[in-house]
């Protein structure tokens, strides 16, 4: 029960955020004479088109000293960022450029990390790739193993998970999804023949910038593991895991 509530609260809460599905990026105006465009984040890539003053760009993303932005023609390209130094807001304030990382934790499109913890009492390892479709919204694929005194098994799961304030440093998220659980009896068990069943799980958890491209993430997870029996198992699940962002 506590695993379908669960499920039923994030869907009514992603369905009142649906505004958040638009990524909106902050804009600042030119108050260089002109700046560079180039194709990549480096002086290797070729100049493909210049901004002038006045004009106005959106900032999109940052890496190790570059700046990849959106021109009001909707042209996408990197600047350097020593050259964005001075650049103005909509309001006319000066703004400053954070540096990678700061950022990016807002602005990142994938996710890369490991995490540890504990499902149906067996010590879980496992590892994570997210793709994020907005600020607000990814997807995660998830794979790992748990180690049991009776027991093992393998979960593979696909999950969306919404941040609803990607920007703040402690930022919480709500996640669910679904996907399938190996599990291998040890002979001592009644139970000997293996089985694979098929699972549904909705969660919450807490991300937290730590420096640089790094994160830490914390979370928990109601799972419904659907078995051909008359009754479903329902198990909790809590990890913890550190991972990178790009």
């Amino acid at each position: 029960m506590i695993a379908r509530n669960l499920l039923i609260f994030i869907l009514a809460f992603g369905c009142c955020q649906g505004s958040a599905l638009a990524r909106v990026y902050p804009s600042v105006e030119v108050t260089e004479t002109y700046l560079n465009l180039r194709t990549g984040p480096g002086r290797g890539y070729p100049t493909t088109q210049i901004v002038e003053q006045g004009e106005r760009l959106e900032i999109i993303q940052r890496r190790a000293g570059w700046i990849k932005v959106k021109t009001e023609w909707g042209l996408e390209a990197w600047v350097q960022q020593q050259e964005m130094a001075n650049t103005l807001d909509p309001s006319g304030e000066s703004k400053h450029i954070r540096t990678v990382g700061e950022g990016e934790f807002a602005h990142r499109s994938w996710e890369l990390g490991v995490k540890i913890g504990t499902f149906e009492q067996a010590r879980t390892l496992g590892a994570y790739l997210a793709y994020f479709l907005t600020e607000n919204l990814s997807l995660e694929g998830t794979l790992g193993e748990a180690y049991g005194v009776t027991v093992d098994f393998r979960f593979y799961n696909l999950s969306i998970t919404h941040q609803p304030w990607p920007q703040w440093r402690y930022s919480p998220y709500f996640t669910m999804g679904g996907g399938q659980k190996e599990t291998s009896f040890s002979e001592t068990e009644l139970q000997t023949s293996d089985r694979t069943d098929q699972t549904l799980h909705a969660g919450l958890g807490l991300r937290v910038y730590v420096t640089r491209q790094l994160m830490v993430r914390a979370e928990y997870r109601s799972t419904v593991i659907l078995t051909n029996q008359d009754d479903n198992d329902e198990s909790d699940e809590w990890t913890l895991g550190i991972s990178a962002f790009f």
